[in-house]
C-alpha cells in the first residue's frame, strides 16, 4: 500500500486564514485573577509552603525539662532519651590513660662526655705525673705530687697509690691498660646504684636516650652499677698478665675514675607520660533516640542518674530549634529549585508544573509517614524491651521507603521516578540524622521499585505488589548486607533481625503503594490503563444514553475511536487513552443530537429555520456541553482535555461560507472569529489523533464513491487543512509521524467501505423502471453517448 503524500502542504498559513486565537480560559474561572488569588495560585508561593512544611517537619521542638532522680529513687514512669546524647566515660577514660602511663618506660640518659672527659683526666695525670718525675727523680716530695694532682685535676690519689706510680714513673702500659678498660666498663652504662631502680625498671625495663645514637630501650641487667663496674674491671685484668702490685694498683686507680655516666632522666618521663595519656581519647557511649534510659518501678543506678543529670544539663543548655530550621530550610529550598531546574529542561510547562506540585506533595506526604513510623517504633521499642531501635535501629529499616517511588513508576516512568527517588533518599537521609547508610538504604530500594515497576508492567496496578514482594526486599537484604561487611559487623541476629525488617518494609511499601494508587490518580489527573479500561465500558450509563439519544454520533465515536486507537499504535503512543478521547469526545451532542446531522431521524432541517451565526452556536456548543459533561462524570484531566480540545480552534467552514453567501459584504462584515471553535487547539498527540480522526471519519462519509484515491484525498486535504491553521502547532508532530497517521487512517477506512460481492437471487436496491428507449437507427443499436462510467473500488490505486 502506497503511502500519503502531502502534495498540497505550505509552508505558510493561507492568507484566508486569520491567526489563531488566543485559548480561553477554563470554564468557571474570572479571566483576571486579583492579587491573592494570584499568590495562591502561584508555584513559588507552592514552592515556600512545601519547603517550610518539610522544615517544620525535619526539626522537632526537644522537650524543656526532664524527670531528675537521685540513687536509689523508684521511676515514676518510663524515661525515654528525648535525642542522641554522647556520654563521656570517665572512669573508663581514666583508667586507659593511667594503662597507657603506665606503659611508658622510664627514661634514662647515657652521657658520652663522662667517658671522655675520664679519659682525658687519666692522661692529664700521667702526663703531669711524668713531668713531675722528671724535675724530681727522688720519690721524697710524694705529698708534694698528691696536693698538686688534687689542686690541679680534683684526684685525691692515695699516698701508697702515688708513692707506686712515681716509683714506675707513671708508665705508658699502666695508663693505657687503665683507660682501655675503662672505655669499655663505661660503654655498658653505669649508674650509681641499682637500688634506685624505683620505677619498674627491673620489670618492664627502661629506655636508654643517648645524645648521639637516638634512644634504644634496655632491660636492667645490660646496666651495672659502680660497684659492679670495679668488679667488671678486676675480671678484665684478670684476663691480662701483670704484676700483682701492678694489678692492685690499676683497681685503686679504677676506684677513683669510674663514675656514672647513665642517670634518671625524670622530667623526660613524666612529658612522655603526659603525651601518653594525651594520646588516649575520652570514651565516650551514645545514647541513642528513643533509648529507655530507666523503666517504670526501676531503682535508679549511679549510671542513669549521671545520664539523666547531662541530659537535663543538655536541655537547660540548649539552643533553640531555629538554627535546625533555617538549616531544613536551606536543604529542601535547593532540593526544589534543583526539581524545578529538571522538569522545565524534561517537560513542557503545564506538565513540568504538575510533576513539581506532585513531588512536594508528596514527599511532605512521605516525611510525615517517616515520622509516624519512627514514633511507632519508638513506642514498640518502650514496650518490647527485646527489640533493637533507634535512630539507625534494626526496625528503622521497616520504613516504607519505597511507597512514593512506586506510585511515581507507574504514573510517570522511569526518569521522572528516578528524580523523585533521589528526592527522596536525600530527605530520607536528613531525616534519620544524616544518616550516609538510611540515604544509601532508600536510594538503592527505590531504584528496585523502579525498575520491580517496569519489569511487572501490566494493565492493573498489581505491578506496584508485585515489584514491592519480589523485587525490594531482595535489593533491601542486599543494602543490609553491604552495610554489615562495610562497618564489619559481625552480629548473626542483628544482621537476621535488619533483613526481616527490611523485607517487611518492601512488603509494606507495596501494599500502600496499592491502596493510595487510585486516590492519587484521582487527585493529579493521571489515567492508567486499568483507569482507561473501566471508562471504556460499553455498558456505562453514559454509552448507553448516547446509543439511545445520539446513535449516530455514538457510531461515529467509535469509528474514531478504531482510528485513533490504530495511529496511536503505529505512533507508539497510549492507544488506550486515544481511544478513551474518541469515544467521549462527541457526550456534548446528547444534549442537542436532533441539530446534527448523523442523528436527524426525519427529513426536516433544523438549521434551515436558523441563521448561519445562531447555527453556528448551537455546533459549537456541544464542545462546552461536552466538557461540563466530563467534568460532572470526574474523568480524568487528559479526557476533560481531549473533550475540550478535539475541534482546536477551528473554523466551522459550512457555517461560515454559507454566512459569506447571504449576507451582503456592503453592510456587513462576516468575522471568521465568530465561526470558531473555543478551543485550544490539542496539546498532546493523543488529542491531535482525536481531531484528526474526528474530521476524517465525518469527511469520508459525505463520499458517493468512497474509492482509495478518494479517501486519500479526503484524508490529504484535512491534514493539510489543520496544518495550514496551525491546530497541529502545539502537539509536536513530524511529517514521518503525520504519514504514519494517514497509512493507518486509509488502512481502516478502506476496510469499513470497501464494496461486497451481490448476492445471487437477492435484489436488496429498489431499481426505477426504465423508460422505453426510442427507435434507432438500424445500422447502430448503440446509444450514441457513451454510458456513464461508475468508478471501481480499486480504482486509481
Amino acid at each position: 500500500m502506497s503511502l500519503i503524500s502531502f502534495d498540497k502542504i505550505k509552508l505558510f498559513k493561507g492568507a484566508e486564514i486569520q491567526p489563531r486565537l488566543s485559548p480561553p480560559e477554563p470554564p468557571g474561572e474570572e479571566k483576571q485573577l486579583g492579587p491573592v488569588e494570584r499568590f495562591l495560585k502561584s508555584r513559588w508561593t507552592f514552592f515556600g509552603l512545601i519547603v517550610v512544611l518539610l522544615a517544620v517537619l525535619q526539626t522537632s521542638a526537644p522537650a524543656k525539662k526532664m524527670t531528675r532522680l537521685g540513687p536509689g529513687e523508684i521511676a515514676p514512669s518510663d524515661i525515654v532519651a528525648p535525642f542522641d546524647l554522647t556520654v563521656q566515660d570517665l572512669e573508663t577514660t581514666n583508667r586507659l590513660r593511667a594503662e597507657a602511663e603506665r606503659a611508658v618506660l622510664p627514661v634514662y640518659t647515657y652521657d658520652p662526655n663522662v667517658d671522655i672527659n675520664t679519659e682525658e683526666k687519666v692522661r692529664r695525670l700521667f702526663t703531669m705525673g711524668w713531668a713531675w718525675v722528671q724535675k724530681n727523680p727522688s720519690s721524697e716530695k710524694v705529698q708534694e705530687l698528691r696536693a698538686s694532682v688534687l689542686d690541679l685535676l680534683d684526684i685525691d690519689l692515695d699516698a701508697e697509690d702515688a708513692s707506686a706510680l712515681v716509683r714506675l714513673r707513671f708508665p705508658k702500659e699502666i695508663e693505657e691498660t687503665l683507660t682501655g678498660i675503662s672505655a669499655k666498663i663505661f660503654g655498658q652504662g653505669i649508674v650509681l646504684s641499682k637500688n634506685l631502680f624505683i620505677h619498674g625498671e627491673t620489670e618492664k625495663g627502661l629506655t636508654l636516650l643517648t645524645l648521639l645514637d637516638g634512644e634504644r630501650a634496655a632491660k636492667a641487667a645490660d646496666i651495672i652499677d659502680l660497684k659492679e663496674s670495679e668488679q667488671r674491671f678486676a675480671e678484665e685484668l684478670g684476663k691480662i698478665e701483670l704484676p700483682p702490685r701492678t694489678r692492685t694498683l690499676l683497681q685503686d686507680l679504677a676506684q677513683i675514675f669510674l663514675s656514672p655516666n647513665v642517670t634518671y632522666n625524670g622530667i623526660e618521663t613524666e612529658n612522655r607520660k603526659a603525651q601518653a595519656r594525651a594520646r588516649v581519647a575520652v570514651v565516650t557511649n551514645t545514647v541513642k533516640k528513643g533509648r529507655v534510659i530507666i523503666r517504670k518501678g526501676d531503682e535508679a543506678g549511679a549510671d542513669a542518674v549521671r545520664i539523666l543529670d547531662l541530659y537535663s544539663q543538655r536541655l537547660e543548655t540548649r539552643s533553640s530549634w531555629l538554627p535546625d530550621f533555617a538549616g531544613g530550610l536551606l536543604f529542601y529550598a535547593l532540593l526544589f529549585l534543583a526539581l524545578w531546574t529538571y522538569l522545565r529542561f524534561v517537560q513542557k510547562p503545564d506538565q513540568a508544573e504538575r510533576i513539581f506540585r506532585m513531588s512536594g506533595i508528596f514527599l511532605v506526604g512521605s516525611m510525615a509517614l517517616y515520622k509516624l513510623a519512627l514514633f511507632l517504633a519508638g513506642t514498640i521499642t518502650t514496650t518490647f524491651s527485646g527489640a533493637e531501635l533507634g535512630t539507625n535501629g534494626a526496625m528503622t529499616f521497616a520504613i516504607p521507603f519505597q511507597v512514593g517511588p512506586l506510585i511515581f513508576a507507574f504514573l510517570l516512568g522511569d526518569p521522572l521516578a528516578v528524580s523523585f527517588v533521589i528526592l527522596n533518599s536525600l530527605a530520607a537521609g536528613y531525616l534519620l540524622g544524616a544518616s550516609y547508610d538510611m540515604m544509601l538504604f532508600a536510594l538503592i530500594g527505590g531504584l528496585a521499585a523502579v525498575y520491580g515497576v517496569r519489569r511487572f508492567r501490566e494493565r492493573e496496578r498489581a505491578a506496584t505488589l508485585r515489584a514491592g514482594f519480589l523485587i525490594v526486599p531482595v535489593a533491601n537484604a542486599a543494602v543490609i548486607l553491604a552495610i554489615h561487611l562495610i562497618e564489619k559487623h559481625t552480629a548473626l541476629r542483628a544482621f537476621s533481625t535488619e533483613v526481616v525488617m527490611g523485607v517487611l518494609g518492601g512488603a509494606l511499601s507495596a501494599v500502600l503503594a496499592y491502596l493510595l494508587l487510585p486516590a492519587v490518580e484521582t487527585a493529579f489527573g493521571f489515567v492508567t490503563e486499568a483507569k482507561l479500561l473501566e471508562l471504556t465500558n460499553s455498558e456505562l450509563p453514559v454509552f448507553r444514553q448516547m446509543a439511545q439519544e445520539a446513535p449516530g454520533s455514538y457510531h461515529h465515536s467509535l469509528v474514531v475511536a478504531t482510528l485513533a486507537e490504530k495511529a496511536a499504535e503505529e505512533l507508539g503512543l497510549d492507544a488506550q487513552l486515544a481511544k478513551a478521547g474518541a469515544l467521549y469526545h462527541d457526550i456534548g451532542k446528547t444534549k442537542m443530537p436532533e441539530y446534527f446531522i448523523e442523528n436527524r431521524s426525519r427529513e426536516s432541517d433544523l438549521h434551515k429555520d436558523l441563521t448561519p451565526a445562531m447555527s453556528t452556536l448551537v455546533i459549537i456548543n456541544h464542545v462546552k456541553e461536552g466538557a461540563e459533561i466530563a467534568r460532572k462524570l470526574k474523568l480524568p484531566r487528559p479526557l476533560r482535555e481531549i473533550v475540550e480540545q478535539h475541534h482546536g480552534n477551528s473554523l466551522v467552514r459550512f457555517f461560515y461560507n454559507k454566512a459569506k453567501q447571504t449576507y451582503d459584504p456592503e453592510q456587513q462584515k462576516v468575522g471568521e472569529e465568530n465561526y470558531r471553535y473555543p478551543g485550544p487547539p490539542p496539546r498532546t498527540k493523543e488529542a491531535a489523533l482525536v481531531m484528526l480522526a474526528d474530521s476524517v471519519e465525518a469527511a469520508s462519509r459525505s463520499l458517493r464513491s468512497p474509492t482509495k484515491d478518494n479517501l486519500k484525498r479526503v484524508i490529504t486535504d484535512i491534514f493539510n487543512t489543520y496544518l495550514q491553521d496551525g491546530q497541529l502547532d502545539d502537539c509536536d508532530f513530524s511529517l514521518r509521524e503525520l504519514r504514519s497517521v494517514a497509512s493507518a487512517f486509509l488502512t481502516i477506512l478502506f476496510a469499513i467501505y470497501h464494496p461486497r460481492v451481490e448476492y445471487p437471487g437477492f435484489e436488496f436496491e429498489v431499481r426505477k423502471p426504465r423508460k422505453p428507449a426510442r427507435p434507432r437507427p438500424k445500422r447502430n443499436d448503440r446509444d450514441h453517448q457513451p454510458p456513464e462510467k461508475t468508478p471501481g473500488p480499486d480504482q486509481g490505486d
